[in-house]
């Protein structure tokens, strides 16, 4: 791959070559992005002050959207485990990585996400045979999914609404229904 420049000659040169729209540069040019200076747009500044824009975006109350937000942490997780399925991150690195995430984050939704993603990985890479291979080759990632997996079968245990199976059942067994506290 070749060598990126330190710095463009125009703002359309780094556009191009960044693949960035042109308006986004003259509006960080406004906004006082340090990366333009007697013409030039350095690389590596622009690509900085833009990040910290995007995570200062995302970290403001105003700029929070749970729904894109998981959407977004969810695609990370999947991509994260990509990568891991080719090689490129250890099974380690990758539970480690997405866990951070999954416990910044710390929302149920995307903590079933990423439980999936490790159950789908353990199918993947283990038969039902082999489960304590799994936990003998990988007893961190395999301790958190065991007590993940425990975790989502007490909430689901407890989110069920028993109300209308009980009016069910006392109906067709034509028992006086208890009153409601």
């Amino acid at each position: 791959m070749p060598k990126q420049p330190a710095y463009f000659d125009s703002q359309a040169a780094a556009a191009a070559a960044l693949k960035i729209d042109i308006e986004q540069l003259r509006e960080a040019k406004c906004q006082g992005c340090p990366a333009f200076r007697s013409g030039r747009v350095y690389r590596d500044e622009l690509l900085n002050w833009m990040q910290a824009r995007d995570l200062e975006k995302v970290a403001s109350p105003n700029g929070f959207h749970p729904a894109e937000d998981r959407s977004v942490i969810a695609r990370t997780i999947q991509g994260i485990s990509a990568c891991a399925n080719l090689g490129v991150l250890t099974p380690e690195q990758y539970f480690d990585w997405c866990k951070t995430i999954v416990d910044a984050a710390d929302d149920q939704e995307v903590r079933e996400v990423f439980r999936q993603t490790i159950q789908n990985w353990v199918r993947l890479n283990f038969s039902e045979i082999a489960e304590a291979k799994a936990r003998k080759a990988h007893p961190k990632m395999m301790a958190w999914f065991r007590a993940e997996t425990k975790a989502r079968a007490r909430r689901e245990a407890t989110s069920i609404d028993l109300g209308p199976i009980i009016r069910a059942l006392e109906a067709e067994a034509k028992l006086p229904v208890l009153s409601e506290a």
